[in-house]
């Protein structure tokens, strides 16, 4: 199986400012390459079954190839994206013959046709690295592979419905084609690889031990991040994913019920806190800070720049600082049953605006658009969705299931006699309002979403031992979980189940709310 692999890369000076001359010389030629195919595109006839109609009068000076009245197919191919170059003879491509396998008969012979535009374009690419020394000290495959990507947008607009292609101010990455970029294994620190057209660079080797069970190397992507520079390794590792638990000897299952004051609440009683990378009050300040530093400054300038770079480092740290931290939880809830089951919740429907209410008279009403605002933010920064993907990808490879289920009512059903009310829950705690069942609200949803499956629960589910025993905070070495308690005492106060008043009374905890006054 094909996996990727990224790994931070530490090049020099000369390394550094080859490769970023690089990314501006392939900026440059993808946009010129789109805006050549655009004019193709909108001078010539798009449907290429329609006939060719002809304006009384129009004509075309062969010399300048300039049309005068009406579109000349004599330099225009009926193509859709074609591009006409400046020597006609690269503009043409001679098809292969074909044979019948069985008779050894020509079926179809040998033509000269137009070329296409990635055809076209990629034959005067080769020219211009004799011509140019930017695009000469540029690998060759790299220059060709810039132009299969701009193939890939216009496959994805025509085919597949995806947005136009559009101009890209800025340019971060670019791609070897396999068997290009060659890995040498130094020590057990770092290791370095081989970039064509720029050297030997040294990366951090963060995967030392599943180096032995690699057999190929695939294409290696180079990127920059802010100011820093990875590679991307596609390589290739047999018997990677497991065969799938037959749900007969299935043992046990937990389920997971994402929040943002606890990101994850289990249903063997545990909790993943929310450490808020980006909505935090010190980082969302730092941001705040960073980015009206750049709105001060003056456009072009070098402050401006440096501005920029500070901002963007910014934000990388608080990327991998998420990545890092999801990594921790999957890896986490993954170890504990033998199935995961989650809620099938529409994140993106989930972080909408607030709909605008109209009051009658030409204005508008308070809709809390700003306390939504502030938690569409929270909801972003947890990034559920990418502690999903995670699991399933982890769940994948240790060859356990991963279920979604409908998420109606999962935190406001009673498990004890099945009723259902929207009172039932005032934040983390349940009360219900039929029977007085009392649960943290979390751990109680996290319980009903594994139930709703019909598997078992872990054997290691965490409850009170007593109706008077003593409930004490027990700490787990994955960073970032806390083992709780369904109660909300102090720890080492003697609580009671049945006693409902903590409940009732108001909750004194410090809370805060989404919006301009967090």
């Amino acid at each position: 199986m094909q996996v990727r692999w990224n790994f931070k890369l530490k090049p020099n000076k000369g390394h550094l400012e080859t490769m970023e001359r690089w990314l501006v010389t392939l900026r440059k030629h993808r946009n010129y390459a789109l805006r050549e195919r655009e004019q193709g595109y909108s001078t010539n006839n798009q449907d290429v079954e329609a006939e060719i109609v002809y304006a009384f009068g129009s004509y075309c000076d062969i010399e300048s190839r300039i049309e005068y009245g009406a579109c000349c197919p004599l330099t225009c191919p009926v193509l859709k994206h074609g591009v006409v170059p400046e020597k006609l003879s690269v503009a043409f491509k001679k098809t292969k013959e074909k044979f019948d396998t069985k008779t050894g008969k020509l079926i179809k012979p040998s033509i000269v046709k137009w070329d296409d535009a990635s055809g076209i374009q990629k034959k005067v690419t080769t020219e211009l690295r004799g011509k140019s020394s930017y695009f000469g000290e540029i690998y060759s495959a790299v220059l060709q592979g810039n132009l299969e990507r701009l193939d890939d947008a216009y496959t994805n607009f025509f085919k597949h419905g995806r947005g136009y292609p559009s101009y890209i101010t800025r340019l971060d990455s670019f791609e070897y084609k396999p068997g290009q970029a060659k890995i040498g294994l130094t020590n057990k620190n770092y290791a370095t690889v081989y970039l064509p057209g720029i050297g030997n660079v040294k990366f951090h080797n963060s995967r030392k031990k599943e180096f032995g069970s690699v057999t190929d190397i695939r294409s290696v992507t180079v990127s920059r991040e802010a100011t820093y520079w990875f590679i991307s390794v596609i390589v290739e590792i047999p018997d990677l994913i497991q065969e799938l638990l037959p749900f007969e000897k299935v043992k046990s299952v937990v389920g997971i019920d994402v929040g943002i004051n606890k990101l994850v609440a289990s249903s063997d009683g545990s909790f993943a806190i929310n450490t808020r990378p980006a909505t935090n009050k010190k980082t969302a300040r730092r941001l705040a800070i960073r980015q009206r530093n750049i709105a001060r400054k003056v456009k072009g300038s070098k402050n401006r720049k440096k501005a920029v770079i500070k901002l963007a480092r910014t934000k990388h740290k608080i990327a991998a600082n998420r990545n890092g931290r999801n990594w921790k939880i999957a890896n986490d809830i993954v170890k504990t049953a033998d199935v995961v089951v989650r809620e099938d919740l529409k994140i993106k429907n989930m972080v909408k605006r607030a709909r605008a209410k109209h009051d009658g008279k030409g204005g508008y009403k308070k809709n809390g658009a700003s306390a939504k605002s502030g938690l569409n933010k929270v909801i972003l920064d947890c990034g559920w969705g990418d502690i999903f993907n995670k699991i399933v990808w982890l769940a994948l490879k240790a060859g356990k299931h991963v279920i979604a289920i409908n998420p109606k009512h999962t935190s406001q059903e009673c498990p004890a006699c099945g009723h259902i009310d929207k009172s039932n829950r005032e934040g983390e705690k349940f009360l219900c309002t039929n029977c007085g069942h009392t649960d943290h609200a979390d751990t109680k949803a996290s319980r009903t979403i594994a139930r709703k499956v019909g598997l078992d629960f872990p054997k290691n589910k965490k409850s009170l031992r007593a109706d008077c025993a003593k409930v004490t905070a027990v700490k787990r070495t994955t960073d970032g979980v806390v083992s709780s308690n369904h109660a909300f005492g102090v720890s080492g106060e003697q609580l009671s189940l049945f006693d409902t008043t903590a409940y009732h009374s108001p909750d004194n905890r410090i809370t805060k709310k989404y919006g301009r006054t967090s």
